[in-house]
């Protein structure tokens, strides 16, 4: 049985009268984070489908709307988040780490979103290596010191330099959109380097004078590993759990079309974001690096661990289930 199917059975079993009567007392609307990038990809295909409000009025919420905010970045949504004024945030899984951490398990993440190899690029010809790096260098990445691509960055530090220097580059690291990065690098700014994400890395990649100086999945020494996820807070969780349901519903039938149908949530992607490109060279780019939109976690325990021996983290998760609500559990992971 699917995680959808799992999820509407658990919703329609719960619609007993007292829980049709509990129900008009839920949100009438839901406000979800988007950034830029095709690793948030679900959320496109959920709003052009209209999928949160589908399965909503499946579980008896027909009046229940979803609304998108386009945020740059993981500082943005966590303000709005803890604000407030977001019900589901999305972003790299370091920052709902941390969110997770300062909340004491208040806030979690939903599901993971996608496993992406990353990749650190460069217009700098000498820079082959991290350890070629100069204090002259700026390297624009999503957020200083939270983003998945910062640490990545630590952990290369660390792993060239010793573990007490894991901290040796976050002075170079500055925070940017991916769009505005990337046209930095390429315009000859300050910005020389850039640790973004997919279409935006293959984009600057197609240009002769950018080349990969290091990526994630190198620096972990894993296969596949999980950037970004969709996270939550346990109150709206509890004082809505027919509106939670129908998201985390939506959010799984979002993630098999594109797998099913990748070019139509390609075209999707492409409408939404206003993106320029054509729907070719970005269903390449996701083939290039590897991306796999996937709801299982992979790789974020030993981030976590990584946070936790730099002290970011004042909490060391002991396993999936402090850092997920429970409907990701079954899809193991690490």
């Amino acid at each position: 049985m699917t995680l959808t199917r799992r999820v509407l059975l658990s919703g329609a079993l719960a619609l007993s009268a007292p829980a049709v009567r509990r129900a008009h007392a839920e949100t009438s609307e839901v406000l979800i984070a988007q950034q830029f990038g095709l690793l948030y990809l679900q959320q496109d295909v959920m709003e052009r489908l209209d999928l949160i409000e589908k399965h909503a009025a499946r579980l008896g919420l027909p009046n229940l709307k979803a609304r998108f905010l386009r945020l740059g970045g993981t500082g943005p949504v966590t303000d709005a988040l803890l604000a407030g004024k977001l019900h589901f945030g999305s972003g790299g899984a370091p920052g709902a780490m941390l969110l997770w951490d300062r909340s004491r398990g208040a806030i979690k993440s939903c599901f993971a979103m996608n496993a992406v190899d990353q990749k650190l690029v460069t217009v700098r010809p000498d820079l082959r290596r991290i350890e070629d790096l100069k204090p002259t260098d700026r390297i624009a990445l999503p957020a200083v010191k939270t983003a998945p691509q910062a640490i990545w960055l630590q952990m290369a530090a660390a792993a060239a330099f010793g573990p007490a220097e894991w901290g040796r580059f976050d002075p170079l690291t500055l925070g940017r959109a991916h769009p505005d990065a990337m046209a930095a690098m390429l315009g000859r700014t300050e910005i020389n380097c850039h640790w973004g994400t997919s279409p935006f890395q293959e984009r600057a990649l197609a240009d002769p004078a950018v080349h990969e100086v290091t990526s994630s999945f190198r620096i972990m020494g894993l296969p596949s590993v999980t950037p970004n996820t969709i996270y939550g807070n346990a109150s709206f969780r509890e004082a809505n759990p027919i509106a939670w349901k129908a998201c985390l519903a939506a959010f799984q039938e979002a993630t098999e079309f594109i797998n099913k149908e990748p070019r139509q949530a390609v075209e999707i992607y492409l409408k939404n974001s206003g993106d320029k490109d054509s729907a070719e060279n970005v269903l390449a780019a996701m083939k290039t690096s590897g991306n796999d939109f996937t709801l299982q976690p992979r790789g974020l325990l030993k981030i976590a661990n990584f946070m936790a021996d730099t002290g970011v983290l004042k909490r060391r998760p002991a396993s999936l289930g402090d850092l997920f609500f429970p409907e990701a559990l079954d899809l193991g992971g690490s």
